[in-house]
């Protein structure tokens, strides 16, 4: 795995690529300006037409490229199209600072999904921590014609580290994703959400013990559909609670 993400960033940054630390000091437009980011590898996948395509992740840096970000720093989302020929990969395209997203210069976690038949794309989980307070968004991508949002979507959210006996209502809530075909001809497929969580109070106890008390457990489904622009939820309830 090692091996093959260094030729796909060494094919991408060139002599800018550093194997040892697997990583990359490259310039990119932000706000219409050349900024320093340190490109790092977050996935790939070979798709049916027989491309590559990569996912960077690009955190601000400095000069001697050194990260340069804090807590409410967000990263920013870099995907590359490449060939292999005779047994060299080539770049074809690059879709640079396609958004900002996350929290510390990590735009999250990314999930590689079918779209439709022969369709692929991908889902970025991106979110944070603030004061006890977590959040991630949910947000899908096409890789056709470049790489396009089809939508976002609450996903996750907490207050756990928030969480005291003077609180009204705590809670922890999770949405699981997965495609199902759509009853609509050549579409995208739907985005069937799986959540589930729970509300609780707690009491504190001597020693600084805490002894939840459950309010209410959480568990249903929600449904996403494309609407020709972006994903809208047709049908059930999204019980992510906003922060």
């Amino acid at each position: 795995m090692k091996k093959k993400q260094d030729e796909l960033l060494g094919a991408i940054f060139q002599n800018a690529y550093r194997p040892e630390s697997g990583d990359a000091l490259a310039e990119i437009q932000d706000a219409g300006e050349a900024a320093k980011y340190l490109m790092t590898f977050v996935s790939s996948i070979e798709r049916v037409d027989g491309r590559a395509a990569v996912i960077t992740n690009a955190m601000p840096a400095d000069e001697e490229g050194q990260a340069q970000f804090g807590h409410s720093s967000p990263g920013l989302l870099n995907v590359y199209f490449l060939q292999r020929s005779d047994g060299i990969w080539k770049v074809l395209e690059r879709r640079e600072n396609i958004g900002a997203m996350g929290s510390n210069g990590n735009i999250g976690n990314v999930e590689w999904v079918t779209l439709a038949p022969e369709k692929q794309g991908f889902v970025v989980s991106s979110g944070g921590t603030w004061q006890g307070y977590t959040a991630t968004m949910a947000e899908v991508f096409d890789l056709a014609d470049g790489v396009v949002s089809l939508g976002s979507f609450r996903n996750h959210s907490s207050n756990s580290g928030a969480c005291t006996e003077q609180a009204d209502e705590c809670w922890e809530v999770t949405g699981t994703l997965r495609f199902v075909d759509s009853s609509q001809p050549n579409a995208y497929r739907d985005i069937l959400v799986d959540f589930a969580g729970k509300k609780y109070t707690i009491t504190e106890g001597k020693g600084g013990t805490a002894t939840e008390h459950l309010k209410a457990s959480i568990k249903e489904t929600a449904r996403y559909r494309f609407d020709g622009k972006q994903y809208k939820l047709i049908s059930g309830t999204n019980p992510v609670p906003e922060i």
